[in-house]
């Protein structure tokens, strides 16, 4: 830290300096302007003898000649200023040569007119004053002691002048003393003024620091933060907030904030006890979860606009609930699965009985038939608490997928056609390949049952692809079926319910709780030219999942 304030003090040194040296350069130029109103004004006042005459009473013609030259010098000097870079008017050693010049110059002038009895003397004030701010440190005290020096040296020069008016040596050393308190005021208020104008770029300095830094703060927060004013209108969305509401598109291009988002501040203005309900931007993005504070403690006070994902929250939610569920359905499985097994058996041994009658067979066969299936409910439940916790890793998505057509076609008793489509043919996802491949099992094995159904054949569509907005993957599981009926959409993730007779609920179920906990999306998504699909929103491969 020492080292950065260091190295931030350094920067606004630099930055006075660069600021010091174009005021003097602006400075010099306004300078230089004045020295020719005044040359101008002393010329008018002595062409036009104004009253009794005050200047050039001692060689007129010498007066004449030094002013017009006066003149003419910064005439040209103030030309070059217009002409020549500024960062050749701001150096010190310019500003020092023309007021010496300038304070010369003017103690002949003063001399033509008389001494110091011609009021001239009080010129080189403003002079000194000039040269105390162009010139910085102890070299301005330089310019008073030639001022002084010059003063003296005049008086003592009309001494020796017969012609000349009596010398006052009193009034000249009454001059040098008020060049040098000019001088050393005009030096301390300057160097005050530095110190303020330091102090205060430092602190603008910091205050920029601080802002660049909690700028940073806010764009690379995890919780997307959106500031409305007291229309209601936008001022900053973060970079979280802008991807957790998906407000660019593919092509950058900027959109409007949700509806969801807008209503639920709405209704927060009129009550801000009110919490809104966690809600999706739009289908297939991630739930995200709203809360609003005010900046201030005014009623119409800027309003900041939590929005965090709500993903991470539903997954530990429902780790809890199942590890719940878990512990409890095992316990209950493992009561029925060996009564059950007892049935089944005595089943199988009866229906081997060569005394029964179709009858007592078919019922034998009903016996064994829902036994298997029972067995198969209590499997789901020790696989949903046997859970464990997702190995994600990064694979192609279509080698992935070929692989796992084989592995399905194997385990069926009537293969399914499959049609495979990706868009890009690259696309990768990071999951557990172990949890991806029961997921897609279900959602397979339920397409090629429902496609048969409805047209006879076992078809199966697999079509993926990479969200332009969000950048993560998706897959969709496609088939040829009668499609959901919207009455029991409500209800298609719930454990246990199913609309088969041999069903267990089970299916969907598994499938939504192990892509949650691979941080991906599974929803269902109705065709308008008939059959299903379910989508599975995958992470963003380059994040790694908690």
């Amino acid at each position: 830290m020492t080292a950065q304030n260091t190295a931030s003090q350094q920067e606004v040194r630099k930055l006075v300096a660069e600021q010091q040296r174009r005021q003097a350069a602006t400075l010099l130029r306004i300078y230089n302007y004045y020295r020719i109103v005044v040359g101008i004004s002393l010329l008018v006042i002595f062409v036009r003898e104004i009253g009794e005459r005050l200047l050039g009473t001692l060689n007129p013609d010498a007066f004449m000649l030094m002013v017009l030259s006066y003149i003419s010098a910064n005439l040209v000097i103030a030309a070059a200023s217009l002409v020549i870079p500024s960062r050749l008017f701001d150096r010190p050693t310019i500003g020092f040569i023309i007021v010496s010049l300038d304070i010369v110059a003017l103690a002949l002038l003063m001399h033509f007119s008389g001494g110091v009895s011609s009021g001239l003397g009080t010129l080189i004030i403003v002079a000194v004053a000039a040269g105390a701010i162009l010139v910085p440190g102890r070299v301005s005290t330089v310019l008073p002691a030639i001022g002084t020096i010059l003063v003296l040296y005049e008086e003592f020069y009309l001494s020796l002048l017969l012609a000349a008016p009596a010398p006052d040596f009193f009034h000249a050393g009454l001059l040098g003393a008020l060049y040098f308190g000019t001088s050393l005021f005009i030096q301390s208020l300057s160097r005050r003024l530095q110190r303020s104008e330091v102090t205060s770029l430092e602190r603008a300095a910091e205050l920029e620091s601080l802002e660049r830094l909690n700028r940073l703060i806010v764009q690379r927060m995890r919780t997307g933060i959106v500031v409305f004013d007291n229309a209601g209108q936008s001022r900053l969305e973060n970079e979280a907030g802008r991807a957790l509401l998906r407000l660019e598109d593919s092509e950058g291009n900027t959109r409007p904030l949700p509806e969801p988002l807008l209503a639920n501040f709405a209704r927060w203005q009129e009550n801000d006890k009110f919490r809104p309900e966690p809600f999706r931007s739009e289908p297939g993005a991630n739930e995200i979860r709203l809360s609003f504070a005010r900046l201030a403690s005014q009623p119409d006070s800027e309003v900041v606009a939590f929005i965090e994902d709500n993903t991470e929250l539903t997954q530990q939610a429902q780790q809890l609930k199942l590890a719940a569920l878990g512990r409890l359905s095992a316990s209950i499985a493992h009561e029925i699965r060996n009564p059950l097994g007892a049935i089944s058996h005595a089943a199988q041994l009866l229906r081997e009985s060569p005394a029964l009658d179709k009858a007592d067979l078919r019922l034998a066969d009903i016996i064994q038939t829902h036994s298997k299936r029972m067995n198969q409910v209590i499997e789901n439940i020790l696989e949903l608490s046997r859970r464990r916790n997702p190995e994600p890793r990064l694979i192609g998505m279509r080698e992935w997928l070929d692989e796992f057509v084989l592995r399905f076609q194997e385990g069926q008793e009537h293969p399914a056609e499959f049609d495979i489509s990706l868009r890009p043919e690259d696309a990768e996802v990071r999951l557990d390949p172990r949890q991806l491949d029961q997921v897609l099992t279900n959602l397979c094995a339920n397409a090629a049952r429902y496609s048969q159904q409805n047209s006879g054949r076992r078809t199966v569509w697999l079509q993926g692809g990479i969200d332009p907005v969000t950048s993560r993957p998706w897959l969709d599981v496609i088939d040829n079926g009668p499609g959901v009926d919207p009455a029991q959409l409500e209800h298609l993730f719930e454990p246990f319910y199913t609309t088969e007779e041999t069903g267990t609920g089970l299916g969907l179920y598994i499938s939504k709780e192990l892509c949650e906990a691979n941080q991906a999306q599974l929803s269902y998504l109705p065709r308008k030219e008939g059959g299903s699909c379910f989508r599975i929103h995958f992470p963003h491969p380059q994040r790694q999942t908690a």
